[in-house]
């Protein structure tokens, strides 16, 4: 696994912020913007099935699903669910966790680039 902290190719901040962008017919997207320069670093298209946010709960993974039009029954929605959660956490907490056996890896809070 590869693992990347995002920074902005512009100015070297490691500071962004993700836009989320919903137009009807179109997947959403995500854009990553550079706190410091303003810059566009990144963009992103969320996959069918493929936004999850943590701790908003089971009505907001149904949001996401309603959006793609998916119809599902409610027991194999909730499995769905319980799954993407399950996954997400423990794939942060193994991200997070190879942050902190890797000090190149990282955050250095936006040091500027040498």
């Amino acid at each position: 696994m590869e693992l990347h902290i995002q920074t902005c190719q512009f100015c070297g901040a490691k500071s962004v912020r993700n836009l989320l962008v919903r137009k009807d017919g179109e997947e959403d997207k995500v854009y990553v913007q550079c706190t410091r320069c303003k810059s566009l670093v990144a963009r992103y298209i969320i996959a069918h099935r493929g936004y999850y946010h943590h701790g908003k709960g089971f009505e907001s993974y149904l949001r996401g699903l309603n959006r793609g039009g998916e119809v599902m029954s409610p027991k194999d929605l909730r499995e769905a669910f319980e799954k993407v959660e399950e996954y997400c956490v423990k794939e942060f907490e193994n991200i997070t966790g190879q942050l902190e056996e890797e000090p190149e890896m990282r955050d250095t809070r936006d040091k500027p680039p040498q």
